[in-house]
């Protein structure tokens, strides 16, 4: 059985032509949240398509940082951190979104969720 974890979903819209530049950008960031009590992991998911049941796929733009955490709490004491301040105070180039990114939170429901055995990736 599954315990509730906590996640965030940081979503990025980035212009099409700077993909490359955006995911460069975020394989060199500071990797602070990694030492963090709590965290338990973190992916870059590409845009998708969009589709409603049976329509045409649209592609989309927007980029989701997904994190993972033990709980809220922990989640917490990393936005407020000397670590959080770190990993985002680096200068970054603008020109890269293509909107305002926004974040979502969610709780899972315990007892629902399923991990297969770790992968390395």
């Amino acid at each position: 059985m599954s315990k509730s974890l906590f996640v965030s979903i940081n979503h990025i819209p980035v212009k099409p032509d700077r993909a490359g530049d955006f995911e460069r950008m975020f394989k060199e960031r500071d990797r602070g949240v990694e030492k963090m009590d709590g965290f338990i992991s973190l992916d870059l998911v590409r845009p998708g398509t969009r589709s409603m049941m049976g329509g045409p796929e649209v592609p989309g733009t927007e980029y989701q940082v997904l994190t993972r955490w033990e709980s809220r709490e922990a989640f917490n004491g990393w936005v407020h951190s000397d670590e959080f301040k770190k990993a985002h105070s680096r200068p970054v180039d603008g020109t890269i979104f293509d909107g305002k990114s926004y974040l979502t939170l969610h709780d899972t429901v315990e007892g629902v969720g399923v991990q297969k055995n770790s992968v390395e990736v």
